[in-house]
């Protein structure tokens, strides 16, 4: 059995306590409750499934006959929380509007009912939830403040982490592999089989056990295709259990595909005038299998920059290596500016050649 304070009382317990709290022996006066009828005091919204939505609605009532000024409704207690304020009686403009926890300064009228219609999207929550219970505050201009209260059972089966798999930068060529785990929650044991592709995604899942813990756990592998389109994806993937009326799992992998070979920056500056003749040129492989010291370098010469190879780095996480080249321009400063681009052949099928961009700033004078 649940207890619960009702608006007025929680305000009312409030306001004692407060007084009893106080640098004053004398009595604190209990300001008078806002003349509101509310229905229901406490929404409870009953039971519902992990990843749907349930909604009810509050009704407020000016029972005096005098304006009501309402100052705000909200904020609420998290992003799976949404509302909107409609009052009936009115049309056009003010007949709805979206909450946001935001000022209101809303006017009811004498006997004028305004309907808080209140939504729970049990997909925004992150961590495993069962019993929630959250509360709505209602400021008013003169009285005290209320809140209005909801419950919600949530049928949560089985928890998923990481929701979304953050690769980050990884080859194009790379067949990058992400784990995601299932497990059991509101529910002792399910059966989870999968064995799919999807866009050219391996996925597959496996029952494992794991240290301290003996709840039922399923381990989702990703394996990434042969070849990933360069730039940012994020694949979705929408599986579901044996359970009947389970929800489904969801598990978001994503990333930036870039070339096996890559450099930074995108362009080399130099300005000799002012001896920022050297620039660091980081050559990045994200895939194993070619010796970056070993590539023909013979185009820098060819445009008056020489080249010195620092040591090869592991990439961190990742089946790659980068290395740092310190790359210096050897003449004078021009008369007008220089720009072109260095070649590098690779030998590497997808990307033969690097070609790198550069800029050499002129001769200027002091004024």
């Amino acid at each position: 059995m649940r207890f619960l304070l009702s608006p007025a009382l929680a305000f009312a317990t409030l306001a004692l306590w407060s007084g009893a709290c106080g640098s004053s022996d004398s009595p604190q006066p209990i300001a008078a409750a806002a003349p509101l009828k509310i229905s229901p005091d406490f929404a409870d919204l009953g039971s519902v499934t992990f990843g749907e939505r349930t909604s009810t609605i509050y009704t407020l009532q000016n029972t005096s006959e005098q304006p009501l000024l309402i100052s705000r409704i909200g904020p609420f207690s998290c992003q799976c929380v949404s509302a909107d304020l409609v009052l009936p009686a009115r049309s056009g403009d003010t007949h709805q509007r979206r909450l946001d926890g935001k000022r209101l300064n809303l006017e009811l009228a004498a006997g004028e009912i305004a309907e808080l219609h209140f939504t729970l999207d049990t997909s925004r929550y992150r961590q495993p939830a069962s019993r929630r219970v959250g509360s709505i505050p209602v400021v008013f201009r003169d009285y005290p403040g209320i809140v209005l209260q909801w419950g919600a059972d949530i049928w949560t089966p089985f928890a998923v982490s990481p929701w979304a798999v953050e690769l980050g930068q990884i080859g194009i060529r790379s067949r990058p592999v992400a784990t995601a785990l299932v497990v059991a929650h509101d529910t002792a044991f399910f059966g989870l089989d999968i064995d799919f592709e999807q866009n050219g995604w391996h996925v597959k899942s496996a029952r494992i056990s794991v240290a301290e813990t003996d709840q039922l756990t399923y381990q989702l592998s990703f394996t990434g295709p042969e070849y990933l389109p360069e730039g940012a994806f994020a694949e979705e993937f929408r599986m579901f259990t044996d359970l009947q009326g389970g929800p489904p799992i969801k598990v978001v992998v994503q990333g930036i595909a870039q070339p096996d070979l890559s450099f930074s920056p995108t362009r080399l500056l130099f300005d000799p005038q002012r001896e920022r003749r050297k620039v660091q040129l980081v050559l990045v492989q994200r895939s194993a299998g070619q010796d970056l010291s070993a590539l023909i370098y013979d185009d820098f010469a060819a445009h008056g920059l020489s080249l010195t190879a620092g040591p090869a780095l592991p990439l961190e996480g990742k089946n790659g290596i980068s290395q740092i080249f310190e790359v210096e321009y050897q003449g004078e400063p021009p008369s007008v500016s220089q720009s072109g681009t260095v070649q590098i052949p690779t030998g590497d099928e997808m990307t033969p050649v690097l070609e790198i961009p550069f800029t050499i700033l002129p001769q200027r004078s002091d004024s």
